[in-house]
């Protein structure tokens, strides 16, 4: 043996809820094999069989920051959920759930719980204890941070200053900044399939047998499970009812958002299945061709109308309901006096919104503004829209977000494929740090708005796309049972705002 271990020695540090959630969004089975085998994502790590030694570096320091109050619902019938049912487990699932499994791996577990806006204390624990490192009395070559937050773009500009080697785990939405400041980084794909991808949970298909009968004796939502209906009939009884609703209503018109509010009552099912597997109201609708419900309008202020008994109903503020008419019920609709609207239509009512009125942002301070980004991503992190697109929310500057509003309405029309690389090659040019990648994901959000990247561009410009990104986000986060307080949406509507010309 050598007197000096030729491996280099290495300092791990894991933000487990920034880990988990991020992949989460990748592959529901990879983020909770992260949690309970991290023995086998270590050993990948390390470049080293099981048993064996390291190959790659040697990991003197294991720490975890983990919120033991956090947890995650996973969706019965899915993977992870069938995964747990054959130990016999909930599809709820506490964060500290695997802290002996991290404990067993070798890790120190630290406890971060939350200490405002959801966002608990790690990132500022894992800063002190890697700042602590730099000066112990054993040398560590490198520093190993798996999290995606860019908050520690700081401490790796520090650990650069003092010669040491920084790998890192980047998410889809990793500012350019930070993964410029890592010597290596590990993509996030790279991780769940290399490092987890042959665990047990991994062999759980993402669809069930349909042979596999369920559980006499435990299940985890009642007997009319609305993960499993029967989606051929379940379309066929919505659009029915849809159908009587139209035809009851004096002009034969309804408003699409006034149904979408109504129908989920009479059809719990439908927010489980995505409208019976068509995405949305409209394409549920649309896809039925039937001329007792055809549709016309702008998305914000769309009309499903019987055109056997007359025309489109013209499209004017002047002929919406009076406040005191009541909008559509459903005949067996449980009694209740506030129902969220699914989110396949939030875009439209999202756009009825911003249509409706342009209130002024009003002041808020710096702080609550530069955090109200990070504070929506942590609200939506995990969760997907109807086409099964993760809801990435980049945390721009406001001078980022309003170069990039600026530049997408002068654009129109535009292709995103091409636009994102230009307008990020744009942004590069005025000394911001946007990515082609970051790009797309704000294209994502103004299409979620019915924003049409294929038409001309409007008066308006970049002050229509701000208010329709400020009104989605924010019914997004309503949808996901996330309620903003007063000064938080303020804040989140000055942030959408401020960094206009």
């Amino acid at each position: 043996m050598t007197d000096r271990d030729p491996l280099p020695r290495a300092a791990l540090y894991v933000d487990f809820d920034n880990v988990f959630m991020a992949l989460l969004r990748w592959d529901e089975r990879a983020a909770y094999a992260f949690g309970e085998r991290p023995d086998a994502w270590l050993a990948w790590l390390e470049g080293r069989e099981e048993g064996g030694k390291p190959g790659i570096r040697r990991t003197l320091v294991r720490r975890c920051y983990l919120n033991p109050g956090g947890y995650w619902d996973f969706q019965a019938g899915r993977p992870v959920a069938r995964y747990r049912a054959t130990k016999d487990l909930r599809n709820r699932t506490y964060f500290s759930e695997f802290r002996a499994a991290f404990v067993q791996a070798g890790f120190d577990v630290v406890d971060c719980p939350p200490v405002a806006w959801l966002k608990n204390s790690a990132d500022m624990k894992m800063a002190l204890d890697i700042r602590e490192a730099l000066d112990h009395r054993t040398r560590f070559e490198e520093f190993v941070l798996l999290s995606g937050d860019s908050d520690f773009l700081p401490a790796l500009a520090r650990l650069r200053a003092h010669d040491r080697r920084i790998t890192i785990l980047a998410q889809d939405t990793a500012k350019a900044a930070y993964l410029a400041a890592a010597d290596l980084v590990v993509g996030l794909d790279e991780f769940a399939h290399d490092g987890m991808g042959n665990l047990p949970v991994a062999q759980f298909s993402t669809t069930a047998p349909a042979t596999a009968p369920a559980p006499a004796a435990r299940v985890d939502v009642p007997r009319s499970d609305p993960a499993r209906p029967d989606l051929p009939s379940l379309r066929a009884q919505a659009l029915e009812w849809v159908r009587e609703a139209v035809a009851r209503s004096p002009g034969g018109a309804l408003r699409l958002t006034d149904i979408g509010q109504a129908l989920p009552r009479a059809f719990p099912a439908l927010r489980h299945t995505d409208y019976a597997g068509a995405g949305s109201l409209g394409a549920l609708i649309e896809e039925a061709q039937d001329r007792r419900l055809s549709l016309s309008g702008p998305p914000a202020r769309r009309w499903v109308f019987d055109a056997d008994r007359g025309a489109a109903p013209e499209d004017s503020p002047a002929e919406d309901k009076p406040a005191e008419e009541k909008p559509v019920e459903a005949a067996d609709a449980p009694d209740t006096t506030s129902v969220e609207a699914p989110e396949a239509e939030l875009p439209t009512i999202a756009a009825r919104e911003a249509e409706a009125s342009e209130p002024e942002a009003s002041a808020v301070s710096e702080t609550a503004l530069m955090e109200a980004p990070q504070l929506l991503r942590d609200l939506l992190w995990g969760s997907r829209d109807p086409k099964g697109l993760p809801h990435d929310l980049p945390a721009f500057t406001p001078a980022e977000l309003g170069f990039l509003l600026d530049a997408i309405a002068t654009a129109l029309p535009l292709d995103p494929a091409i636009a994102a690389p230009e307008i990020a090659k744009a942004a590069s040019a005025e000394g911001l740090c946007v990515s082609a990648r970051e790009v797309t994901a704000l294209l994502r959000w103004l299409m979620r708005g019915y924003v049409k990247l294929h038409e001309p561009a409007t008066p308006e410009g970049a002050a229509r796309l701000s208010r329709v990104l400020f009104a989605t986000l924010v019914n997004t986060a309503r949808a996901a049972g996330e309620k903003l307080s007063e000064t938080e949406t303020e804040a989140l509507r000055a942030w959408t705002q401020s960094g206009l010309g």
